[in-house]
């Protein structure tokens, strides 16, 4: 019994650390980029010795690549709710790009984070490798996108939203911004005007952000 406890015990502390190394590189990198500096800015941000970091990343692109990882499973964990309710695909693209803007106006540390990182910020994980190119392939087959090239579709979709999520840190946007943004992105992929429109303004609900959600203690 002793020796589970322990057990446990240590795996809770690996746990723990790898989560405060994880929170820090998602600030580091939003506030400075990825350089030279960036092992020294995370343990400093992490509160742990340079060594420490050692015992669970070997080099900075690949902390970047797990901070990534995880900010696509959050990203899924907190849209997919109620993106999973919609049946047309053309509902889910639009619900999602909402909702994804939504979480970028409200928490800047997680849109600094993929504006900072670039496209591989956002474009790791399941969420553009498996959900997005599903929607698309659904799309596609249904004849509800009119665009046959998938990994267009997918820079037709990922591309403005990268490029939104700078546009939410340095302009004052409007109400209707992500709404805007869903409905033109729909139209890119051939959605008539009024099922866009409809899509793109449809009461989708609101998101939920889980109180152990990176994007929210990394902004806290």
């Amino acid at each position: 019994m002793k020796q589970d406890h322990r057990t446990q015990v240590g795996a809770q502390k690996r746990k723990t650390t790898r989560e405060k190394l994880i929170k820090g590189a998602m600030r580091t990198i939003a506030d400075h980029g990825i350089d030279a500096r960036m092992i020294d800015l995370v343990v400093r941000e992490a509160h742990v010795a340079r060594g420490t970091f050692y015992n669970y990343f070997r080099t900075s692109d690949e902390i970047f690549h797990e901070v990534a990882k995880e900010v696509s499973i959050e990203i899924l964990r907190i849209v997919d709710p109620l993106t999973s309710q919609q049946r047309d695909p053309a509902a889910r693209v639009a619900c999602g790009v909402r909702s994804v803007i939504k979480l970028a106006i409200n928490y800047p540390i997680f849109a600094q984070f993929v504006v900072r990182g670039g496209p591989p910020a956002i474009t790791e994980g399941c969420l553009a490798s498996e959900i997005v190119p599903g929607d698309i392939a659904a799309g596609i087959a249904s004849g509800r996108f009119s665009i046959s090239d998938k990994k267009l579709a997918l820079d037709l979709i990922l591309g403005p939203v990268i490029m939104a999520f700078h546009t939410v840190l340095t302009e004052k946007v409007s109400r209707s911004y992500p709404n805007l943004l869903a409905q033109a992105i729909l139209l890119s992929l051939g959605v008539s005007k009024a099922l866009a429109k409809k899509y793109a303004f449809q009461d989708f609900g609101e998101i939920e952000i889980p109180s152990d959600s990176i994007i929210a203690n990394a902004s806290a």
